[in-house]
């Protein structure tokens, strides 16, 4: 283990606190079900309360020490760890992570990259409203603006080949989100095994047969959008028990009618021309996992997993 400044030679903090670093990282990428996996684990592993803690790419100037004392408070014999999507495609994070927990196991989940794209814009325009999205109000315009910046987050096997090439193949895990829709109970199985802890029951977790972080609509204004925020920030700070109560009520869905739109779907053209852009890296992937991604190419029919649907525990 190597220690940084705040740090004694015998894992302390500067505080006395002894040194907790997590041992596992899911970096992503956005929108494949890691806050589903977040959810599900909590209580159960090691977790920070806030899902993700930004501290590798965004939150760095904070230090280490502040970083430690997230996962300090867990039993030494239950595995720490952090889900952040945001580290997928950084380098400097993924750097960062070596240099502080160079033995640390990080876990990939891959998602039909069409799909994962039109989620993250429905989830994107779940906080914008039409007009704050200028350019970007559709779902052509966007993925064609993210196309041409290099649209880095669907670089699935460049970024994969980056990952093991720090931390050894042996440390990277690779996960698949069809497999979490179709079987959420191995999904999460898996997960546990990688890590190191206890399985963990899904009937027994804070997910259950709940749907997590979907943005089924668009939010129609700049009123509905700061609702929408307000609703995310106390889900984030310990609310989501409350929040999603009041979701299930017939008084929640007619109160919200006013405030947002539906989202149009994911078209087969639109689809197919994204796919035939991402092909290399598609075909690349196979490569690396030994997976069969036919029905990731153009002119295959969606399998499972068409954007619009965000996962669902099918347990119990």
């Amino acid at each position: 283990m190597r220690f940084a400044s705040g740090y004694t030679a015998s894992g302390e903090m500067s505080n006395g606190k002894e040194l907790r670093l997590p041992s596992f990282i899911h970096v992503g990428p956005p929108r494949t079900g890691t806050t589903w996996l977040h959810e599900a684990l909590m209580g159960h592993i090691g977790l920070p309360s806030e899902k993700e803690t930004r501290f590798f790419d965004v939150r760095y100037d904070r230090g280490i020490e502040w970083y430690c004392s997230l996962f300090g408070d867990y039993p030494a014999n239950v595995p720490a760890g952090e889900i952040c999507p945001s580290y997928f495609s950084n380098a400097v994070a993924r750097e960062r992570i070596k240099r502080h927990i160079p033995d640390c196991k990080i876990i990939v989940t891959f998602r039909e990259p069409a799909a994962r794209l039109y989620s993250f814009y429905r989830h994107r325009r779940g906080f914008r409203s039409k007009r704050d999205l200028a350019m970007n109000d559709t779902f052509d315009a966007y993925w064609r603006l993210e196309m041409s910046g290099g649209a880095d987050l669907c670089s699935y096997a460049t970024h994969l080949r980056r990952w093991q090439a720090i931390f050894g193949k042996p440390c990277v895990m690779v996960l698949f989100y069809e497999d979490l829709s179709s079987n959420p109970q191995g999904y999460l199985d898996a997960v546990c095994d990688f890590v190191g802890a206890r399985r963990i029951a899904l009937d027994r977790s804070r997910v259950g047969s709940a749907k997590v972080n979907s943005a089924p609509r668009a939010a129609r204004s700049r009123v509905a959008r700061r609702m929408v925020e307000a609703i995310y920030w106390a889900s984030r700070h310990g609310a989501r028990p409350l929040i999603e109560l009041g979701q299930r009520t017939a008084l929640w869905q007619i109160t919200r009618r006013p405030f947002v739109a539906d989202f149009p779907p994911l078209s087969q053209e639109s689809a197919d021309e994204m796919r035939a852009i991402m092909l290399p890296e598609i075909e690349e992937l196979e490569q690396i996992t030994g997976r069969d991604l036919s029905h990731w190419k153009s002119g295959a029919q969606r399998k499972f997993d068409d954007g619009r649907a965000d996962v669902r525990s099918q347990a119990g």
